[in-house]
């Protein structure tokens, strides 16, 4: 089926990661106290070194570390740390934490050179480009060797959605209400193959761009089991902690079914 070997290779994964992490945390840009779309600027302040990133919002920055080892996760998260706070006494700016934006914030899509979020926002109602700005997370990876591991794993884990999003909560359940008002397909289902995986991908629309899965729990693009659950912190130790509970349940998936 030519369809579903192209769906597939979408999907990197890689047995030299197998098992390691990876952390996305998002963040809300400001200045002079004030929410702000300067991503553009921000980012031209570091080096092209993949660390650092854009989201929809102009007003949104992305830090990023992995794929590395769990034991090594908080030491390359302070790593980054250091180098944002740099760039904050430099440019003049600070980041918001909280997971949730203010209703009022500045709707600027930032300049995606690819055209992909000029496309997305094109038609999209301006309650949804609001919630979507709004919701600021930290996003855990955990690497896997190849689709089936993934599969098997994603299944295993995909109920904890609940748990874990009480665990990373700090908005009393404000951020998690936005997010499936954006987003109503956010329950992870049951997947039994992946050919199932597919035919749900052609139906939802986002057989061309997995990214377009808005499973609270999905496999991503990244070859990783992704948990989309928690919010925006920046308690670097609540980060660890989370991502060490996605770990051991990754881990615990692999054992049970093995």
């Amino acid at each position: 089926m030519e369809g579903l070997r192209d769906f597939l290779s979408r999907f990197a994964f890689r047995p030299e990661f197998d098992m390691f992490v990876g952390v996305e945390r998002e963040s809300l840009l400001v200045r002079d106290g004030a929410i702000v779309p300067i991503a553009p600027e921000v980012l031209a302040a570091f080096s092209e070194n993949g660390r650092y990133g854009y989201e929809l919002s102009a007003c949104q920055f992305e830090d990023r570390v992995g794929p590395v080892l769990i034991e090594g996760l908080l030491g390359a998260l302070q790593e980054n740390e250091a180098e944002i706070s740099a760039a904050e006494h430099a440019l003049g700016f600070s980041r918001s934490l909280y997971e949730v934006g203010p209703e009022d914030m500045p709707l600027d899509v930032y300049p995606d050179p690819t055209g992909r979020y000029q496309r997305i926002t094109k038609d999209m109602p301006r309650e949804t480009l609001l919630a979507a700005c709004r919701v600021i997370a930290t996003h855990v990876h955990v690497g896997m060797p190849d689709h089936e591991t993934a599969l098997m794993v994603y299944n295993g884990v995909r109920r904890r959605w609940r748990e874990l999003g009480r665990m990373g909560d700090g908005s009393s359940g404000e951020r998690l209400a936005i997010y499936t008002k954006m987003a109503p397909d956010f329950e992870p289902p049951n997947y039994p193959n992946w050919e199932e995986f597919y035919r749900a991908a052609v139906e939802k629309g986002f057989v061309s761009d997995p990214r377009k899965c808005w499973h609270f729990i999905r496999m991503s693009i990244h070859g990783t089991i992704e948990f989309r659950v928690f919010g925006a912190t920046r308690d670097l130790g609540r980060v660890v902690t989370w991502a060490r509970r996605c770990h051991d349940l990754c881990r615990a998936a692999r054992d049970a079914a093995q």
